[in-house]
């Protein structure tokens, strides 16, 4: 099973729980693809998964400190007021493609991607719907990023919603204000 690990302050204000995760990587050694399991997902756990969907819920992993973000799923066709009409999808991302990059005998850079032509359409929660969970790994020599430079690329990352920032500062100014 996870196996949880010591929370920094930050996580634990945040709410993140950092949790060891059943993906296998070993230093330098590709895996063109590796099945993590296959499970029969009932109307319950689709209803879970279609709702952290439509939240626009994310993943975020580390491997050596290094994080890594991606969504857990995808919708398409769907009006922006209205939400899920008739014709529109919503898609779950089984599989995570880990590309590692390497100066020498360190990691410098890591990336996670889900693939499109594996996603699971879970549109209709009622049908239990067979999920094979998977990744692969691509690992690659990068000269160009030194050691200690590695964080500098998260400084700027967009992935995360600017709105995050705001929240962040209202929770400050919470506190200032009490």
């Amino acid at each position: 099973g996870a196996e949880r690990h010591k929370q920094r302050l930050g996580e634990s204000i945040a709410g993140d729980r950092r949790e060891t995760s059943p993906y296998e990587l070993s230093f330098q050694d590709d895996i063109e693809w590796r099945l993590l399991c296959k499970t029969t997902l009932g109307e319950k756990e689709l209803t879970k998964l279609k709702d952290a969907i439509h939240n626009n819920y994310f993943f975020e992993m580390f491997i050596e400190d290094l994080p890594m973000w991606g969504y857990v799923g995808d919708f398409e066709d769907e009006d922006a007021i209205l939400g899920e009409m008739q014709g529109s999808h919503t898609y779950l991302f089984p599989h995570l493609h880990f590309k590692i990059g390497t100066n020498g005998q360190r990691i410098v850079s890591a990336t996670v991607t889900t693939e499109r032509d594996r996603r699971v359409d879970i549109t209709n929660v009622h049908k239990p719907t067979t999920v094979q969970f998977s990744y692969s790994v691509e690992w690659f020599e990068d000269h160009t990023l030194q050691w200690k430079d590695r964080m500098t690329r998260y400084a700027d990352s967009r992935f995360l919603p600017s709105s995050f920032e705001i929240h962040w500062l209202s929770i400050i100014n919470s506190f200032v204000l009490v």
